[in-house]
Formats: C-alpha cells, structure tokens, sequence
C-alpha cells in the first residue's frame, strides 16, 4: 500500500470512529446505524464494509483508541514513577473520559463485558495514532495493551518498592482493581458522572488500607 494509500486509509477509519463516538453521545450502540455513521462520515456503506466487516469492527477500533489514549497517559505518568501512583493516574483518566464522554464509555463497558479484548490483528499505524491525538507526544509509540497488563506492572512495582506489603497476590489485587475500575462507572454513569473520580479515590484508600491490614493478618 503505497503512503497516500495508508493515509487516506487512516483517515477513514478514524472519520468513522469519530462518527460512532457523536452517535454514542446521543443513543446506544444497538441503535446506531451504519447508514448514519457513512452519512456522517461523508462515506458510502460499501467503502464501510471494506474498512469494518461488520459494525461490532467499529466498535473494537474504538475500543482501541481509548486504550491507547489510556495507555499513553499510564505510561507518562511511569515515567515519573512506579507502582501505586501511576495506578491513580490510570483510573483519575479513565474517569475524565467518563466524565466527557458517558455515553461512550457506556457502550466500551458492554464491550468490555461481552468480552472485547486486544485484537493482535487490529492494527493501529503510527500515522492513525497521530491523527487520533495530535496533542499527546510519542503517541505513535505507544503500545495498545489491555489494562490488566498496564496494572500488573504496577502492582509489580508497588510490591518491589515497599508500597504494597511483600506478601500481596497479585493476581488478586488485579482482579479487585478492575472490578472497581469497571463496577463504579457501571453504576454511577447514568446518575452523576462527575462523582465517578471521587467514588475512585474513595474505592482505592479502602483497597490499599484493606490490602496492609490484610497483609498484617497474615504475618
């Protein structure tokens, strides 16, 4: 594919998820269609299906970019340090995107939940990343990963610097991180967005408290 190829080919996909994330400010996904998303995109519905086989496609990419965005930030705030800070920072993101955008995050949590993971063969270039987040530096380097795999490196690393008592499973810590991460937007979305930070916050002292005084339990 030749550079003007790839580039228009970027421009695309990233027009028709655009499209979907104006459309998931104002309905569900199931009620999107893709006649409207080509409308919006100033597409036709056959160059749609050549780009996205089927609409759920379209959501994945979606999918996708926010775990970018996500992951670009994570990584940002590693570089200034490790463990439990840089899992703040995770989650203090994730609900500035809920804040922004509900009804989109909405419809990532029914994908997340239907079993929507990292897709190897989804590809994102270096240009389409760009394009996405124009704003954000090194954003064509940055690694689409599942959150699981960002926090378990910091889980790791809280672990190895004294944050987290020697004697925390991680596995376990894993899996309470996401249950908050995923349960607290789950049932505060259609409420109050805005207290989804705070309820986070709130969530993680408990979580970090209850993991010491587990570990004390223990020795």
């Amino acid at each position: 594919m030749s550079e003007l190829r790839k580039r228009k080919y970027a421009r695309t996909r990233l027009a028709l998820a655009t499209a979907l994330s104006e459309a998931l400010t104002r309905q569900p996904f199931s009620e999107v269609t893709t006649r409207a998303l080509c409308r919006e995109a100033e597409v036709s519905e056959a160059t749609f299906f050549n780009y996205f086989p089927h609409k759920q496609d379209l959501m994945a990419y979606l999918a996708h970019l926010w775990l970018l965005e996500l992951g670009w930030h994570t990584q940002r705030a590693a570089s200034a340090g490790q463990g439990l800070a840089v899992i703040d920072q995770l989650f203090a993101q994730t609900a500035k995107n809920c804040a922004s955008r509900p009804g989109v995050f909405r419809e990532l949590l029914v994908w997340i939940a239907r079993g929507g993971n990292i897709d190897p063969q989804l590809e994102i270039t270096p240009f389409e990343k760009q394009l996405a987040f124009p704003r954000l530096e090194g954003i064509d380097t940055t690694p689409v990963k599942g959150i699981d795999s960002w926090l378990a490196t910091q889980i790791e690393a809280a672990i190895h610097s004294g944050e987290l008592p020697p004697n925390t499973v991680p596995p376990l810590l894993l899996a309470a991180l996401l249950a908050i991460l995923l349960g607290v937007p789950l049932t505060m979305l259609s409420s109050d967005a805005a207290r989804i930070a705070p309820m986070y916050r709130q969530q993680l002292a408990l979580l970090w408290a209850g993991t010491r005084t587990l570990s004390r339990g223990q020795g």
